[in-house]
């Protein structure tokens, strides 16, 4: 399997364990979606918020130019550290959530 597979087999089962845990964690809608075509994968969550429609990103991780882009991270942990513990080097992880300017600071990729 390439490089891009594996990746796209790890961001699966990351996605996956974060869905359930989500899922469990409160009253919204909690829908996961997996684009394996354009690399995109994502857990939503829609609900209503008194008489306000709310839809919030809970975790955007994409695979683009042969790294892992985590474009939203709201776990305590850090999906980053998930990641490196899967078996994914820093060097292959870019914080897109962060500005670039601030990404030379990290362990992880700049880009």
């Amino acid at each position: 399997m390439d490089r891009v597979g594996e990746y796209a087999e790890i961001l699966k089962r990351v996605v996956d364990r974060y869905y359930d845990l989500y899922r469990r964690m409160n009253d919204t809608q909690t829908v996961r979606l997996i684009d394996d075509k354009s690399h995109h994968y994502q857990i939503i969550q829609t609900g209503w918020d008194n008489h306000f429609r709310r839809i919030y990103t809970s975790l955007h991780l994409s695979i683009q130019n042969g790294k892992i882009y985590i474009h939203s991270d709201p776990t305590e942990e850090g999906i980053a550290n998930v990641l490196t513990a899967e078996g994914v080097l820093p060097s292959e992880i870019v914080l897109e959530y962060q500005a670039p300017t601030l990404r030379q600071y990290t362990p992880y990729a700049k880009a």
